[in-house]
């Protein structure tokens, strides 16, 4: 009762006296000034995130290309990645099509990217060019849809797509030839984890990584997800965690190990071990392996792209740097002292068949 009674006093005493305000205050800018800054800002963030899916898009292709015949499904592809002002915005993250649209850009069906290395990019086709028609079919200047079913469709047959494209010169046509790439859709998302993953038909990779990692690191790790895909590791995982009962015990083990985690937590023990994370590892228990599979053919596929393999195995350097308890704690991956003993064996292995000329395939085991 006098707590009740005592709230009530300070309530009527706050309301009285007035809220607290500060004493300090930055200067307030000017309209215009501070619309300049907003749109000089957005402008720079549009070009820093346009170059990072750049590098992302550029360093996928020599991987899909290069692996496709060891791809479950393929597709053919002439290397541009299309987009209207609303999928431009999405691209981007963070703003919006207006927003996007009052830097300058056309409402219209951009060639968001010429993939480097790609038919596209050999044809001359530029980011300034605006695609008018496919094959002879006139397409909507806002319809993205529309011309990317049109390329596909005309790529299937293998035959060269021809594009009317409209450009800073005027207009020209362009044959652009396809090739045949892995069936794989590379996205980027925002997430600041150094990590990558792969689901379905999908390689996402995080800007966290795309931040600390450099080409080769990326490259790498693009390619070992790429091997999850081919080697069709989510199906496999689904399909042992029905077998072996595990969808059932497995949220028991794990649920079970989060309660002793936050128990732990609460009476001040610090356990470096998490027993949530012990009891996933255990309902997972063919995670290590499809993992380290998955080292092994990426650093094949890597080397089918003309990668860098001798700093494959640096990328597993900076995740042990970033969590050093990767080194000796063991879950659903192999640790990581293991992955680069493994690797710096694999890298001689397939040094080796380059030196005698032999087909870049990894060693099945018996």
């Amino acid at each position: 009762m006098h707590l009740r009674l005592n709230i009530f006093l300070l309530g009527i005493w706050l309301g009285l006296t007035g809220c607290i305000s500060t004493q300090h205050q930055l200067p307030a800018p000017e309209p215009g000034q501070l619309a300049e800054t907003q749109s000089e800002m957005q402008s720079e963030a549009i070009a820093f995130q346009m170059k990072r899916r750049a590098r992302l898009y550029d360093l996928s292709w020599p991987l899909l290309e290069a692996n496709a015949a060891l791809c479950p499904k393929t597709r053919r592809s002439i290397g541009v990645v299309l987009a209207d002002l609303e999928m431009y915005a999405d691209l981007i993250g963070g703003l919006t099509a207006d927003q996007i649209k009052a830097q300058g850009l056309a409402d219209d069906t951009h060639l968001f990217h010429i993939i480097k290395g790609s038919p596209a990019k050999q044809a001359g086709l530029t980011s300034a060019d605006f695609i008018r028609a496919v094959n002879g079919e006139r397409v909507e200047a806002d319809n993205s849809g529309k011309v990317t079913e049109l390329i596909r469709k005309g790529a299937e047959n293998g035959q060269p797509v021809q594009l009317h494209v409209a450009g800073k010169d005027g207009e020209r046509t362009l044959e652009v030839s396809s090739v045949e790439v892995c069936d794989v859709l590379v996205k980027l998302s925002t997430s600041s984890a150094l990590n990558a993953l792969a689901q379905d038909k999908t390689m996402i990779v995080n800007a966290g990584l795309m931040r600390s990692a450099d080409d080769d690191m990326v490259q790498y790790i693009m390619a070992h997800e790429l091997a999850h895909l081919a080697l069709r590791h989510a199906r496999k995982g689904t399909w042992n965690t029905i077998a072996s009962g595990a969808v059932l015990y497995g949220p028991v083990l794990y649920a079970g190990g989060a309660v002793i985690d936050r128990t732990l937590e609460v009476f001040g023990q610090n356990s470096k071990r998490s027993f949530a994370r012990q009891g996933l590892a255990r309902a997972m228990w063919f995670s290590q392996m499809f993992e380290a599979e998955a080292d092994y053919v990426g650093l094949y596929m890597l080397a089918r792209a003309g990668g860098d393999i001798d700093g494959a195995a640096e990328v597993f350097r900076l995740f042990a740097r970033e969590a050093p308890a990767s080194t000796w704690l063991r879950y659903t991956h192999p640790l990581t002292p293991e992955r680069v003993a493994a690797l710096e064996i694999a890298v001689k292995e397939i040094q080796a068949k380059q030196t005698r000329g032999e087909q870049l395939l990894p060693e099945r085991v018996e």
